[in-house]
């Protein structure tokens, strides 16, 4: 095995395990809350906070990634998600599991867009979709497998293996890392820290995922709302100002000029929303109003899981065959003829229910695949860990606009009904996402701002 392969086994790794924690701990939270004695309005706060600090320091960070050495931040934030997870893992109370979440979050906000600049930059560019496929396989196939193997786990075992199960692909990835990583000669640039650019960009972040998290329990028009918004509208503005006048900007803004790029951070932000808005809400459809364990619901999404994996390393590797376009298209296709499938099946059918999701997880992993292969592009240096880092938060995002909008929806459709019996109780859950499918149809239009195949091998030509 050569030391390149070694490299980007590490990096899979570090990328797999902050991708499986977005997703783990959702279908555990009951298990967690009875074990700790908390509400569950309380406990909530072990995946916000998470998500928040997550979305908030992950271009930071990449920036001083940049500047003092990706390899030694990328074992630094696997020295951190270890400590987080082994936190979490032995806490006996809500205080201890939360600082455990915190910890772990900030080595996320580290090892996402660091691991994938790393991996991605040490092959050549004409090799760069074998090493994407690779690198989005573990990305979107952790968040895919999470609520699976998180209720596999805490029924084997208990909720306290979904966070030591972190502990030894660390462990591995460490002794990886320092096997076939050049510390000593490791490519780091001239640049100071944006420390004005790097507040703004936090605290823009930070305001606008707490907004959509508590916009549920504070109302939409509540002041506390409106003002997390206004001042991330506000930060956003003063964030573009400065770094167009920046000598050292925390985001080279020429970054957004890359028509290919500005497609793929809106086609990931779509296709995270419209995936997460579905196992968020089955899960919890599957348990509560159905009446399965956490096991029965896991194992539905299963299909859908793996579909993920296999599909999201496909379309990395038949990109150059069949061209970004074409892909993206089938990937919004499939997503939409999920969302028709689930308002006009019988919810009740496992197996119907089973194949609707793993349409769904086919569309997704076809997207996710050419969408970090075309983020990645044919950038180098700065832009390339710019482009990981802000496409790693525009998943974030999404994901949190995901949760929020379709929880939302459902919990007003609940309060809203007039009897609670089972078939209307169905309705409310399930007609969430009747109102969704004019929208993805329109998106289909999407699809037309990715090349198609010739113009797309021609860019890769140029750049070689």
């Amino acid at each position: 095995m050569t030391k390149k392969i070694m490299l980007t086994i590490a990096m899979c790794l570090g990328i797999f395990i902050v991708m499986l924690d977005t997703t783990i701990m959702n279908i555990t939270l009951p298990a967690i809350q009875k074990g700790l004695g908390v509400k569950l309005d309380q406990l909530s706060w072990t995946i916000n906070v998470y998500t928040i600090i997550f979305a908030s320091c992950t271009i930071p960070l990449s920036k001083i990634a940049d500047i003092y050495g990706k390899g030694r931040l990328f074992v630094l934030g696997l020295l951190l998600f270890g400590i987080g997870s082994l936190l979490s893992g032995l806490a006996n109370g809500f205080s201890q599991l939360i600082l455990g979440r915190i910890i772990s979050s900030f080595g996320a906000a580290i090892l996402l867009p660091v691991g994938n600049s790393l991996g991605i930059s040490s092959w050549e560019v004409k090799d760069r979709f074998k090493i994407v496929a690779a690198l989005g396989l573990m990305q979107g196939g952790a968040a895919a497998i999470g609520p699976t193997l998180g209720g596999i786990l805490t029924d084997t075992f208990s909720w306290h293996w979904i966070f030591f199960i972190n502990l030894p692909i660390i462990i591995i990835a460490t002794c990886l890392m320092i096997l076939s990583y050049h510390f000593k000669s490791e490519e780091k640039i001239e640049s100071k820290i944006d420390f004005a650019g790097s507040f703004i960009s936090m605290l823009g972040l930070f305001l606008v995922t707490l907004g959509l998290i508590k916009i549920r329990d504070w109302g939409a028009g509540d002041w506390r709302t409106l003002g997390c918004l206004i001042t991330f509208l506000l930060s956003l503005f003063a964030f573009i100002i400065l770094e167009k006048h920046s000598k050292n900007p925390m985001i080279n803004l020429n970054l957004f000029k890359i028509r290919e790029f500005t497609a793929s951070a809106l086609v990931a932000l779509l296709a995270q929303f419209f995936y997460i808005g579905v196992i968020v809400i089955l899960p919890t459809f599957f348990t509560t109003i159905q009446g399965k364990t956490e096991l029965d619901a896991a194992l539905i999404l299963l299909p859908m899981s793996l579909v993920v994996f296999i599909c999201g390393g496909l379309g990395s590797l038949v990109i150059n065959q069949l061209g970004p376009r074409l892909l993206v298209f089938v990937g919004l296709t499939a997503i939409l003829l999920s969302y028709l499938l689930i308002v006009s099946i019988n919810p009740n059918k496992v197996m119907a229910m089973a194949l609707t999701t793993l349409i769904l997880g086919i569309g997704f992993g076809i997207i996710a695949g050419p969408v970090n292969v075309l983020a990645a592009s044919t950038l180098q240096g700065e832009l390339l860990t710019a482009s990981q880092s802000v496409i790693g938060v525009v998943r974030q995002i999404g994901s949190v606009l995901g949760v929020t909008v379709f929880i939302s929806m459902v919990s007003n459709n609940m309060a809203n009904l007039s009897q609670y019996n089972h078939s209307s109780m169905v309705e409310a859950y399930i007609s969430i996402y009747k109102i969704w499918i004019p929208c993805l149809l329109i998106f289909l239009v999407l699809s037309f701002l990715f090349p198609k195949k010739k113009r797309y091998l021609e860019g890769l030509t140029q750049s070689n």
